[in-house]
């Protein structure tokens, strides 16, 4: 649901897609921590219907580019906590009334912590971000 000046509007389900990369440009070893760089760009496509009974719906898209870095240390092999930076923005762009408008995140940044736990083929990540745009991210994998 979004809510303008009054009127509520149905979002509806819609296409996204999103292209990420990352590397490690430093390697752990000694005293010195991994860090990794990562990239995104993303953009998704939906529709928005006035909830008054009216049968027209309008356009919105998003689109989300995302630059960040974490550094970390591995414990016993098999916990690797990190700290993360993250800097990201891109407009939302929405036909609204008939007239095209324009709007983008409150924050652009994103300061917090994680940690990642590997148990061989399997490994397990939770992520706290309580600076900027706030998160708590979830995470399991498995390595084939």
């Amino acid at each position: 649901m979004l809510q303008i000046n009054r009127a509520t509007y149905s979002l509806s389900p819609g296409p996204l897609g999103v292209v990420t990369a990352s590397f490690r440009p430093v390697d752990e070893g000694g005293a010195r921590p991994f860090v990794v760089v990562a990239g995104s760009f993303g953009a998704s496509l939906l529709w928005t219907k006035l909830n008054n009974g009216n049968e027209t719906s309008d356009s919105m898209t998003a689109l989300d580019g995302r630059l960040g870095v974490a550094a970390g240390k591995t414990i016993g092999g098999v916990a690797s906590p990190y700290v993360l930076a993250r800097a990201f923005g891109g407009p939302v762009l929405w036909t609204y009334q008939g007239a095209s408008s324009s709007g983008t995140d409150v924050y652009h940044y994103q300061l917090g912590a994680g940690l990642v736990v590997r148990s061989g083929a399997f490994d397990a990540v939770v992520e706290g971000v309580p600076l900027g745009e706030r998160a708590i991210v979830a995470g399991m994998g498995l390595a084939f």
